[in-house]
């Protein structure tokens, strides 16, 4: 098993319930996630809503390729398009951060939206 740090976040009117789905995603799909819990967060453009954020640490059997296509598949059954992110709307936004000790997304590390809450974890 190789233990993984994603963000997920959403910004859109449902985001509440957008988090409630991404919960039940997580524990569908992976069992026993340690979670920062969610919080709120500005958008990095000021423009865009508040962002709903949490962090979670999870353990899997899957390569990371797979764990990226999963997390896109369940982005997009939440109704996330091209077209809604050009808008500044994200119902639903899955990041693979960290892949066992491999930093995939370095620039998260430097974003107060990623280290509040994994600075929880």
């Amino acid at each position: 098993m190789t233990e993984c740090i994603l963000t997920l976040g959403s910004n859109c009117h449902a985001k509440q319930e957008m988090m409630a789905a991404a919960t039940e995603w997580l524990a569908r799909n992976f069992g026993q996630a340690i979670s920062s819990g969610i919080y709120q967060t500005q958008a990095l453009n000021g423009i865009s809503p508040d962002y709903l954020n949490m962090v979670v640490r999870i353990q899997t059997e899957l390569p990371a390729e797979q764990l990226i296509q999963l997390g896109k598949e369940f982005e997009r059954s939440c109704g996330r398009t091209s077209e809604s992110k050009r808008r500044g709307i994200v119902e639903m936004d899955v990041d693979l951060v960290k892949y066992g000790k491999t930093i995939l997304r370095p620039e998260e590390f430097t974003r107060t939206y990623f280290m509040t809450g994994y600075n929880k974890l």
